[in-house]
């Protein structure tokens, strides 16, 4: 076989392949439009649903929010009333050790006054004593008097019968019988009055005592009653805070949780936008790829590539998609790429960098793993980037996504 007739069997193949891949590619791009137009609108619909579900979840947030505010002021009042509860309960501790005093003076009191009681109620048993023994002399005192009476009643009859001296004696002797019973009867209306006197202090020593232990008992009283009354007050709001302070911490974790999931939504929100604009890119690619079907590229060049043109590049690169196991849909993205870094010119240098051809590839000589002729040789370096893309990014699409986000694959 000739040279000629190999390289007229070679372009045959080649337009064979070219010719199928762009039938191929024009049924596919309006396949996967329609595909990524329903997964636009079910990413739209997600997005629509995260939205409410996120405007849900703030408002939950909101009330969780108010709730843990709510219950910070209400702890702010539980421990204010616990200190005024507290400062109650050292009062009523101090006024109870205040009326224990006063009890204890009380009882004191009493003691005195049950002393004096006992004194006065002997001095009025001594006074009764007395009076008897008064009562008794006064008796006698009165019995010789009315004897000494009888005989002064025979004083005249016996006058004549004594001298002077005697009759001064008698006289005396009278006298004195008349002033002892005179002192007695002084003696006995004293004793009287002393008794008087005795009953009257007992009664007021008693009532006195009486008054003391009463007074004693309700300070008594009063003091525990109080004492007890504070410290249940105490214990109360000491429970209220406890429970306050546990009703915080549950509000604090409601907060929380609260907070997560409207932060998990808005994560979510961003992952859905970021899927959205990346389908809405690949519909771009698709329309940008119906595009090249309605303007097939030219027949591909002879399967060396040197020297080919950016449409004749960009069908060699359609062909050897199978190759590397990518779909005939990553056309597009591929054409995206490397319209962007090189606008499939196989001579394209970046100077700044120093990265060269289609793909690109810095250094440029990495492309010589696939030939030694990768600096003119556009199909050399289609595969060389192919492989690239493969390797590093799984697919054409996948580097144009890279290529979007960062300027670079």
């Amino acid at each position: 076989m000739t040279v000629t007739a190999k390289r007229a069997r070679i372009l045959l193949q080649a337009g064979v392949i070219v010719t199928l891949s762009i039938a191929l590619l024009s049924i596919a791009p309006a396949a996967q439009a329609d595909s990524l137009t329903d997964k636009k609108n079910a990413t739209q619909t997600k997005i629509d649903q995260n939205k409410a579900q996120t405007s849900r979840d703030q408002t939950a947030l909101n009330k969780a929010a108010a709730a843990l505010l709510k219950t910070q002021q209400d702890l702010v009042t539980a421990q204010a009333d616990l200190v005024d509860k507290q400062q109650a309960t050292q009062d009523a501790q101090a006024e109870d050790t205040r009326l224990a005093g006063v009890a204890a003076q009380a009882q004191r009191t009493l003691t005195t006054r049950q002393t004096q009681l006992q004194t006065a109620q002997q001095a009025v048993a001594d006074g009764e004593a007395n009076i008897e023994k008064q009562r008794q002399q006064t008796g006698l005192v009165v019995q010789m008097t009315a004897q000494q009476n009888t005989t002064l009643l025979s004083l005249s009859i016996i006058l004549s019968n004594f001298d002077v001296a005697q009759m001064n004696n008698r006289m005396q002797w009278a006298s004195t019988v008349l002033d002892a019973s005179q002192n007695a009867m002084d003696q006995l209306l004293q004793a009287q009055t002393q008794l008087q006197q005795a009953q009257d202090k007992a009664q007021l020593a008693e009532q006195a005592a009486t008054d003391a232990h009463t007074k004693a008992q309700q300070a008594s009283q009063a003091a525990s009653a109080h004492l007890v009354s504070t410290q249940t007050a105490a214990a109360t709001a000491r429970q209220a805070q406890t429970t306050v302070t546990a009703l915080l911490d549950a509000n604090k974790k409601a907060q929380a949780t609260a907070k997560a999931v409207v932060q998990a939504d808005k994560a979510k929100q961003t992952q859905l936008k970021q899927q959205l604009a990346q389908i809405e890119q690949q519909i771009k690619d698709a329309e940008e790829a119906a595009k090249h079907v309605d303007n097939p590229p030219a027949p591909a060049p002879t399967p060396s590539g040197s020297g080919a043109t950016p449409s004749q590049a960009k069908a060699i690169a359609l062909s050897l998609l199978p190759n590397y196991g990518f779909s005939s849909s990553q056309y597009s993205c591929l054409v995206n790429l490397w319209n962007y870094e090189s606008g499939w010119r196989y001579n394209a240098l970046n100077r700044s960098s120093g990265a060269y051809g289609i793909p690109q590839s810095l250094p440029a000589s990495k492309m010589a793993s696939v030939g030694s002729d990768w600096r003119t040789n556009a199909t050399t370096q289609i595969k060389w980037g192919l492989g690239y893309i493969k390797s590093r990014y799984g697919s054409p699409c996948g580097a144009w996504s890279h290529e979007q986000s960062h300027s670079w694959y």
